[in-house]
């Protein structure tokens, strides 16, 4: 976006437009995002799409952190991807939100094609981030094991980890509720593999599948078993070594019983405290979906006022993970800030960051500036050093800006914000 030092937070297209020729930067050696310029649909002159096409870039970016914290697996830098928008994104008759098709090009190098429905994102049924997460997911994987490997893997462990790594499962599993199930045909035999999109039901009881090794035997054994997974290629094997024993006729006769009592609990009614119990929990995992979708249940449903403002201000966090500043910002007007349940350096930081997505620098910059010189947290000094030197590098102050990153890398040298930052300062020098 440009930066405005103004009072209106009206957003056109021509501002969200102006980071569109960051897709074709490289992202580190070897690799590369990319955009399918051929679009020409409904939504191509719309502020919204340009919107999405500035924040693919760190979406990207944010996508393999999110892979990374839930599935263990590395930051790729010889990943070759290529997104490409549609309006009506289907498969055999039926009707996808995003697909994933991997093919090596030419020089030998895997080119993985990223198709995206624009529709789902534009009428928020989706969001950009958890798409992407998803659809990456396999890219990821893909690469690592090679092709024809990645393929030969049960749908399980292909859709399952997908799902987990995007934090879709409580919205598919409340999808589900809404449409109602026959818990006799959830979590049975494996589909055909053969490239064509599976049922909803299957979707659910992948993940749950998934989930039930994570809640059973914990996240770094969890993430073992996908690393040696990648390597051999061999589940039965692996989940053997890495699972106490635990052979796939067992793991799917108990993931079976854990699918049905999930999905019986969550016909259930949940009281507004339960709910925001849950969604803090799924907020502490870093499922920020999850926690919207269980603190959004809970807002309305009887909360003390006290409870409401920590609903409400962990909503604004959710918001802002799904780059929605306009919700945020709404539920951040509502707070009143109490330090004993709501982190004042993050409420500050917060507020900054929403005002930047509108296009108030000013007040943003003075923002930032606060929540980093109030702040003992390291997340919250180093992404307010990183939106610093955004706002710097847009108004043209690039020497001030230079110094900040400079600070940045000295004082947090191990920060993910430092490529990012990067990235924004010397694509505008």
């Amino acid at each position: 976006m440009t930066c405005r030092l103004s009072r209106s937070s009206r957003w056109t297209g021509r501002t969200w437009a102006v980071l569109g020729f960051l897709l074709l930067l490289p992202l580190g050696a070897g690799a590369a995002l990319h955009v399918d310029t051929s679009y020409a649909g409904r939504y191509q002159s719309l502020p919204e799409y340009a919107k999405i096409l500035a924040d693919l870039p760190f979406v990207y970016q944010e996508a393999q952190q999110k892979i990374n914290h839930a599935l263990g697996l590395p930051f790729l830098d010889d990943l070759a991807v290529i997104v490409a928008f549609s309006d009506n994104l289907t498969h055999n008759g039926m009707r996808l939100r995003g697909k994933r098709r991997s093919v090596i090009g030419p020089d030998g190098v895997i080119l993985h094609y990223i198709y995206l429905d624009l529709e789902f994102l534009m009428e928020g049924q989706a969001t950009l981030i958890e798409e992407m997460t998803h659809e990456l997911t396999h890219a990821i994987m893909a690469q690592l094991m090679g092709l024809d490997r990645y393929d030969d893997l049960p749908m399980w462990v292909k859709e399952g980890t997908a799902v987990h790594a995007a934090d879709q499962g409580l919205a598919r599993i409340k999808a589900l509720m809404r449409r109602g199930f026959d818990l006799s045909f959830i979590g049975n035999e494996d589909e055909a593999n053969d490239g064509n999109p599976i049922s909803l039901e299957k979707y659910v009881a992948n993940y749950l599948k998934v989930q039930f090794l994570v809640k059973t035997y914990g996240l770094p054994a969890f993430h073992r078993f996908i690393g040696k997974l990648l390597r051999s290629g061999d589940v039965r094997r692996e989940l053997t070594v890495c699972f106490n024993g635990l052979t796939e006729e067992v793991m799917t006769r108990y993931a079976n019983d854990y699918i049905a009592r999930t999905l019986i609990a969550n016909t259930k009614p949940v009281h507004a405290r339960e709910q925001l119990a849950r969604g803090m929990q799924f907020f502490e995992e870093k499922e920020f979906l999850s926690a919207r979708l269980a603190l959004t249940d809970a807002l309305y449903g009887g909360l003390t006022d006290e409870e409401f403002q920590k609903a409400a201000y962990l909503l604004a966090e959710c918001y802002i993970q799904e780059r929605n500043p306009q919700s945020a910002f709404s539920f951040l007007r509502r707070i009143k800030p109490d330090p004993r349940s709501i982190p004042i350096d993050r409420f500050k930081f917060l507020s900054a960051y929403t005002q930047y997505a509108m296009g108030l620098c000013s007040e943003a910059y003075l923002g930032f500036r606060e929540a980093f010189a109030a702040s003992n947290s390291l997340a919250v000094r180093e992404g307010a050093l990183y939106y610093i030197i955004r706002i710097l590098v847009e108004v043209g102050n690039f020497e001030e800006a230079s110094r900040v990153l400079t600070y940045l890398r000295t004082e947090f040298p191990r920060s993910s914000y430092i490529p990012l930052a990067a990235r924004v300062y010397a694509a505008r020098r």
